[in-house]
């Protein structure tokens, strides 16, 4: 568990965000919902180092991680459940992906976080070579 301090522009009213177990909450102080929830995907983004980007589908925030293996594979995660993997074969210096059926995210995706991986936004395990 972490907790995150966010204070108001007057420096003496301050909120508690807390990370528990993967979940992001208002700990500690009384905000509107939709102020609240723009606090979450800015903390999310901000310091959950496997997230590329978030989304909102039907309403509900859409969390994507990619999270580094070994042998240069990544899995990717929408909301926490397994939805593919992206490889990356040294040999061939070429990536390989594929993605689970009726999953929300579209090729599109895969080849941002492909590019991502390429300008090092994305983490490597370390002794994987590029």
């Amino acid at each position: 568990m972490k907790d995150y301090h966010l204070y108001n522009k007057n420096g003496l009213a301050f909120y508690v965000f807390r990370k528990s177990q993967g979940e992001w909450q208002l700990a500690f102080g009384v905000l509107a919902d939709d102020i609240k929830e723009a606090c979450i995907d800015a903390l999310i983004l901000r310091f959950d180092t496997d997230v590329p980007e978030l989304f909102y589908h039907h309403g509900k925030r859409q969390v994507v991680e990619v999270r580094a293996k070994k042998y240069s594979l990544w899995h990717i995660y929408l909301n926490n459940a397994y939805v593919g993997s992206i490889q990356f074969y040294t040999f061939t210096k070429q990536f390989n992906y594929h993605l689970e059926d009726n999953c929300l995210l579209t090729d599109d995706h895969v080849q941002k976080y492909i590019a991502m991986s390429q300008r090092g936004e994305l983490k490597w395990r370390k002794g994987d070579i590029r």
